[in-house]
């Protein structure tokens, strides 16, 4: 009987902590307390700008969903991103053929954007794949961004 009543005990206290512990854990993440630390509030703006980086690439899947929707001949005035890909879902099953020359236009658009980057930071093309180009583009831009010591210039 001793060893029952221990542990009931044991089992209420432990119950009643998590339960007064729950509160603390409840403040809302998204606005953070007043007189907090740097740290917290730039938490806080980073979370902001990857809420706003979405919103950039919903509309950036938007217009590339209206791109193949015009390539399609689908129109494209009052409808959703879901309602314009359920549409080019059913075009591209009924005509297999031109989605893959909308496909092969698509990536020879692409090449030629990268292209371009690429001669404009100075890097030669000739001969490269896609993989290869976004490769040196992205070590480029991120040797562009240090100084030549490897460390980040000052702003």
């Amino acid at each position: 009987m001793n060893k029952t009543w221990i542990r009931s005990i044991v089992l209420t206290a432990a119950g009643a902590l998590v339960l007064a512990a729950v509160p603390a854990f409840a403040q809302n993440e998204t606005n953070p307390p007043s007189g907090s630390s740097p740290q917290v509030e730039q938490h806080h703006m980073d979370r902001h700008q990857w809420k706003a980086g979405s919103e950039k690439h919903k509309a950036r899947k938007l217009e590339h969903l209206k791109e193949a929707a015009a390539y399609f001949g689908i129109s494209t005035e009052g409808k959703t991103a879901e309602q314009l890909h359920e549409e080019l879902k059913a075009a591209r099953t009924k005509d297999q053929a031109k989605w893959e020359r909308f496909k092969a236009e698509h990536k020879a658009k692409h090449m030629a954007k990268l292209q371009e980057t690429a001669k404009s930071l100075g890097i030669s093309t000739e001969g490269k794949s896609h993989k290869q180009l976004c490769h040196e583009i992205h070590e480029a831009r991120a040797n562009k961004s240090k100084g030549k010591d490897g460390a980040a210039k000052p702003e």
